[in-house]
């Protein structure tokens, strides 16, 4: 592809400059404010261009649960929502707990994927010779707490030698964060109750806290890389902004969710198991937490956690609807809205959707609008409206909880590699 992007903002070093850029093939061939030639060009006058989102924890849902999600619906989704990069999560049937498991889905991936991507390994008991033995590696999941497929990995013994493995190999340790014991308790008191609404008692903040303490306690004395995926509570933050602070570097970083930034538990009166997720959405001074904790750096990432189900699970008695909420398609626009509102910085969303995951994850040449790095771009006008739709959403869910939501602010285009999409 010989591309030029004319007239539009580029963000570039944490400002937007009137620039233009030239693509060559499938990186930045140059940026500049002289004229520049291309044999195909677009116009992007009163729009801004911004590097394209990387989604670090994603469930497209293949091989096993196809009719929830795929690879190509999933990816597409992305697409329409400004993500370029997306990360897939092992819970699938099988397991991606093994080298033979993760080929076959990268197969499959890199048959159906419109996006870039990488694939998970999950941490399981059993499984760390495998670990050992896999290759390019950018990160393992730990599930410390049950959800979404049970797989358990919470003795102390093996998390430390999956630890270990990890700062050998030089691999991030993505960690679900929830205290299998406290859920278990909670949802015993709770047994008779289908209200929605009891998820955020269930799955509360100590759940979290005590599960983050525990994992951070091990990590202190290993000194290996962990990410907190889908931060959800104001003690569970707390704790790791002062592990940031005692490890003085980029060792332990965490995510949040468009969800835990945007909705809190009075939605769940409306929304029902909607909005039912794990971890569970918490009270508003959570949210609040949470949103601060974006804007002030103590949260590295924003992650969609796309997790979609077909709506008739969803719809079943609060005990059987299965968790996870859609997110490719509208996490970026949600975003850009909050910056019109100025409830955050562009500089800040930029950060936490592209520039931080390249560096957490180690994805060279992405994250940045650099000359030599991969075309992948995402053209926003900032006053344009995104009007949320489940019946127009790509993803095979076909809800969202921000249904019949108007956005300010609209994905136009997204470029992988230098090829135009929208």
């Amino acid at each position: 592809m010989n591309l030029a992007l004319t007239n539009g903002k580029v963000f570039i070093k944490g400002k937007l400059v009137k620039t233009n850029v030239l693509i060559q093939g499938s990186k930045i061939k140059k940026i500049t404010s002289s004229k520049i030639k291309a044999i195909h060009e677009i116009d992007c006058k009163g729009k801004i261009i911004l590097p394209g989102a990387i989604d670090a924890h994603v469930h497209f849902r293949t091989p096993g649960f196809e009719y929830k999600e795929d690879f190509f619906t999933g990816s597409l989704s992305a697409l329409h929502g400004g993500i370029t990069t997306i990360m897939d999560m092992p819970n699938t049937n099988p397991v991606t707990s093994t080298i033979k498991t993760r080929d076959v889905k990268i197969k499959l991936a890199e048959k159906n994927c419109l996006t870039n991507f990488y694939i998970y390994m999950a941490a399981l008991n059993s499984n760390l010779e495998e670990i050992s033995k896999a290759k390019n590696l950018r990160a393992v999941k730990l599930y410390y707490g049950s959800t979404t497929g049970n797989i358990l990995m919470n003795k102390k013994s093996e998390i430390e030698k999956l630890f270990k493995l990890a700062k050998k190999k030089g691999f991030v340790v993505s960690v679900h964060a929830e205290d299998e014991e406290i859920m278990k308790q909670n949802s015993e008191k709770f047994r008779g109750n289908s209200n929605p609404e009891i998820h955020a008692k269930i799955r509360n903040e100590e759940s979290e806290a005590k599960a983050i303490s525990e994992i951070l306690s091990i990590q202190q004395i290993i000194g290996n890389k962990i990410h907190i995926a889908h931060i959800s509570s104001e003690k569970g933050l707390a704790l790791v902004k002062k592990a940031k602070k005692r490890m003085n570097g980029n060792k332990v970083t965490c995510e949040v969710t468009p969800h835990h930034l945007f909705l809190d538990s009075s939605d769940y009166k409306k929304l029902g198991n909607l909005m039912k997720c794990n971890p569970s959405i918490k009270e508003a001074k959570h949210r609040k937490a949470l949103l601060n904790g974006l804007k002030n750096g103590a949260i590295d990432i924003v992650a969609t956690d796309h997790a979609p189900h077909s709506r008739e699970e969803k719809t079943q008695d609060y005990w059987k609807s299965p968790s996870g909420i859609p997110g490719e398609e509208t996490m970026l626009p949600l975003l850009l809205d909050a910056v019109n509102k100025k409830q955050i910085s562009l500089k800040k969303i930029v950060e936490a959707v592209a520039e931080n995951p390249a560096g957490i994850f180690g994805w060279k040449n992405k994250g940045f609008i650099k000359t030599g790095f991969d075309a992948d771009l995402v053209i926003i006008n900032m006053n344009g409206k995104t009007k949320i739709e489940d019946k127009k959403l790509f993803t095979k869910a076909g809800y969202s909880p921000w249904n019949k939501k108007t956005l300010k602010a609209m994905v136009e285009n997204t470029i992988i590699g230098g090829q135009v999409f929208g």
